[in-house]
């Protein structure tokens, strides 16, 4: 049954938050903050409010599903209460994929479109995919991509499916003889996210499947490609309307000097380095409002480019080691069994 906290209680934290003297940066852990859409308008005026009466401390993030993109009303009001982010679970651009992972919304828009409309309201977006459902009955690749370049999203997670122990999908697999055996608790704690997924016998060639996740990591975090990306974002993502008002963590910032942080940070950006300079000049030039959002997601990329070639590394030592004959055998054997409607849960490389 999904809880929800009292305006008073959420308020109080921020409230613990500000005495402790902290300024800046907050994430409303939430799995979908629009879960229950009349009790988050109901508390966004008085978020607006309070952070008025204390000179706006901090700006926020959360996680949201794709409808958010459906109500006007509601993205007005995280705009006014200093919401900057939102990430979204896309999940995949395969229709049946996406009913048998209850999520039906994302079968009823333009994806691209809607998230379009989020970028219009002032927030950015960062959003998940997943690699490796039973429902994939070809490659998922070159449609993932396509559908993350015509959204414009910059920063994309993407993961191999992992089946969490106590759920639905868990227990079917299991079921079906083809779970594989989880890792002592020590070797999850030490284990790379990114690499320990499809813990299972899978019904596509195991080989196929990290060969997809090998392709979209390679296209999406091409240096070229995520500077593209940005070059549409500046066009789209509209904080005209927003309030500006510096917290101390800007401040802090601003004292340390923002040319200096531009250029340090395109100092260690790669080639071609003249895209991502020519992101910048533009949206100084058409959207100064974002300009700072811009930067971040620039230098998002000095962590996410090299960590994606690490792991696409991690994936093609994985995809050697396989033996696609018996992958194969167990691939037919399964392809028998009918599908359930089941929640999934994935690793993302971030």
């Amino acid at each position: 049954m999904p809880r929800a906290k009292t305006n008073a209680q959420m308020l109080a934290e921020l409230d613990a938050l500000y005495r402790l003297g902290y300024r800046g940066h907050v994430d409303f852990v939430d799995d979908n903050l629009i879960g229950n859409k009349k009790a988050v308008k109901a508390f966004l005026p008085e978020l607006a409010q309070w952070l008025e009466a204390h000179d706006c401390p901090f700006e926020f993030t959360t996680e949201a599903s794709i409808n958010i993109a459906d109500d006007a009303e509601l993205l007005r009001l995280l705009n006014r209460a200093n919401f900057v982010g939102v990430f979204i679970g896309i999940e995949s651009p395969d229709p049946a994929t996406l009913i048998a992972m209850r999520k039906k919304q994302n079968t009823r828009r333009n994806i691209a479109e809607s998230i379009h409309k989020v970028y219009a309201a002032g927030l950015f977006v960062t959003a998940g995919f997943i690699i490796g459902f039973d429902t994939e009955q070809r490659s998922m690749a070159d449609a993932m991509v396509d559908l993350i370049e015509e959204a414009a999203i910059p920063v994309c997670m993407v993961g191999l499916l992992y089946a969490l122990p106590n759920t639905q999908l868990t227990r079917r697999l299991e079921a079906e003889g083809r779970l594989h055996p989880f890792p002592e608790r020590a070797n999850v704690k030490s284990a790379d996210q990114c690499t320990m997924g499809l813990n299972f016998t899978t019904l596509r060639p195991r080989q196929e499947i990290l060969a997809d996740y090998v392709h979209v990591l390679e296209r999406i975090y091409d240096p070229a490609a995520y500077a593209g990306r940005l070059l549409r974002l500046t066009k789209m993502l509209d904080n005209s309307g927003r309030k500006q008002q510096r917290t101390r963590a800007e401040h802090s910032r601003h004292k340390l000097g923002s040319l200096e942080i531009v250029h340090r940070i395109m100092t260690n950006l790669p080639e071609p380095r003249d895209m991502f300079r020519h992101t910048l000049t533009q949206c100084m030039a058409s959207n100064p409002a974002s300009i700072r959002w811009i930067v971040a997601m620039m230098a998002l990329y000095l962590h996410v480019g090299p960590y994606s070639r690490d792991v696409i590394g991690r994936i093609e030592v994985m995809a050697t080691a396989l033996e696609p004959a018996a992958e194969h055998a167990m691939a037919e054997r399964s392809m028998t069994e009918p599908l359930r409607i089941e929640r999934a849960s994935s690793s993302f490389a971030v």
